[in-house]
């Protein structure tokens, strides 16, 4: 009896038991049902992961902060008038950059303007060339039969330059001035420079004009350069350039002067204001001996200075010294031609003139009676000149450009000043299109 009643309470409970084991299986698996339930243990989880991130990323950011103004402190110095200021190098331009490349016996044969004889490349002139890179050529009545002849001519010489390797092409001068001097009497300016001046309210635009149609007529022949306009002032009748002025004027001069620059200018063709400072009251010709201004500083700054003020305003390429002693500028009586005081310090430093400075030819009497070639070329490039003329004989030609060679070598004349020179001559050249690349020309304006 006992027995069969423990086994039906046993399975009582069991049956009990059970049953309430099937209802909390039955309550535990349908609790994610219930969206309010699901929903909160969600913006739970989010909550706790959200405040766990913040904290990390603050602490994180502290750190790489203390880290970041640690490293920028260091960078500081503590003194910052001690800090080191960096030099800056200026970009060299294309005319430097060309000029660093060539040897100094290039450099030196493009400070060079020579002439030679006959209408034909003779021997003389294309050694010159080709194996000292002289630049310059000048061209006189010796060397002209007619325009066909010419114009053959300038391209051959240009032509050989190229083939020698020249970095730009060559300076063809002349002096075509009108009126006495002239090497073309069918081609402008047709009035002398006197001529002119005495044209009065006229003068200015024929001036201009003359010098434009002059500067197109000979482009066609091969030239490029004209030794011209004669900037001095005349001091009257009977003077040495009395026939080659525009006026005895000094602001009337300037001011025909100017307007011829401009003319040549809008042919983009090189012009050459001269003789500075100024051969209109010189007692004598320098192409027989060494004439003398004795005017006083007054009046040479009053008179002879105005016209290449001028020129140099509207931007004259070049100019031409003159060989002539000027006590009020130079008191120990030196030729124009070799003064620093008259080149450097009055030329370049007070009037402002920073184109090229070409001497007169050194041939001349007024140099050669107390000079040799070479020395005379020496002392003109330390005086300041760029280019240096030796318009006739073969040999002086070689013998100015050994002189200059053996003067850098030696020390006389500094590497650095011969640079300079030879980046005014390029820079020149590249402005007037004497480029050997025509796209990376500059007009003149």
């Amino acid at each position: 009896m006992e027995r069969g009643s423990e086994s039906k309470n046993a399975n009582k409970q069991r049956n009990t038991g059970g049953k309430e084991t099937r209802s909390g299986r039955h309550h535990a698996s349908r609790w994610y049902r219930r969206p309010a339930i699901v929903v909160s243990l969600a913006l739970l989880i989010l909550a706790i992961g959200g405040t766990a991130a913040v904290f990390f990323y603050a602490t994180s950011s502290s750190a790489d902060e203390r880290t970041v103004g640690e490293t920028a402190m260091q960078m500081v110095p503590a003194d910052p008038e001690e800090a080191p200021i960096p030099e800056i190098t200026p970009l060299a331009s294309a005319s430097e950059q060309v000029v660093a490349a060539m040897p100094l016996e290039e450099k030196i044969g493009q400070m060079m303007m020579i002439g030679f004889e006959g209408g034909g490349l003779d021997a003389g002139v294309r050694e010159a060339i080709q194996q000292r890179y002289v630049g310059g050529i000048i061209i006189f009545d010796r060397n002209i039969a007619s325009h066909e002849q010419v114009a053959g001519m300038n391209a051959a010489l240009q032509q050989l330059a190229v083939e020698a390797g020249h970095r730009a092409k060559l300076m063809i001068a002349l002096d075509q001035e009108g009126g006495k001097t002239r090497r073309f009497t069918d081609i402008g300016p047709f009035y002398s420079q006197p001529m002119i001046g005495e044209m009065h309210d006229a003068a200015p635009g024929a001036a201009q004009l003359q010098a434009s149609a002059a500067a197109r007529d000979l482009k066609q022949l091969g030239f490029n350069t004209n030794l011209a306009p004669v900037a001095d002032v005349s001091a009257g009748w009977g003077t040495v350039m009395d026939v080659r002025s525009f006026s005895y004027d000094a602001e009337f001069t300037a001011e025909l002067t100017a307007r011829a620059v401009k003319g040549y200018k809008s042919a983009s063709f090189i012009s050459c204001a001269k003789h500075f400072p100024g051969h209109g009251s010189a007692d004598g010709d320098s192409e027989l001996n060494l004439p003398t201004v004795e005017s006083d500083l007054e009046t040479i700054q009053g008179t002879d200075l105005p016209p290449f003020a001028a020129a140099i305003e509207v931007g004259v390429p070049m100019i031409m010294t003159a060989h002539l002693a000027v006590p009020a500028l130079d008191a120990t009586g030196t030729p124009a031609t070799l003064s620093r005081p008259i080149i450097t310090d009055l030329l370049r430093g007070s009037m402002g003139f920073e184109g090229v400075v070409i001497t007169d030819d050194l041939e001349m009497g007024a140099i050669m009676d107390s000079y040799g070639i070479g020395e005379a070329a020496v002392i003109s490039v330390m005086a300041g000149a760029d280019i240096v003329m030796v318009a006739h004989t073969p040999e002086l030609q070689r013998d100015a450009y050994d002189a200059l060679v053996e003067a850098v070598k030696s020390g006389q004349i500094k590497e650095s000043d011969i640079d300079k020179s030879v980046v005014r001559i390029l820079d020149m050249k590249k402005k007037y299109r004497l480029g050997l690349d025509p796209a990376s020309d500059s007009q003149a304006e």
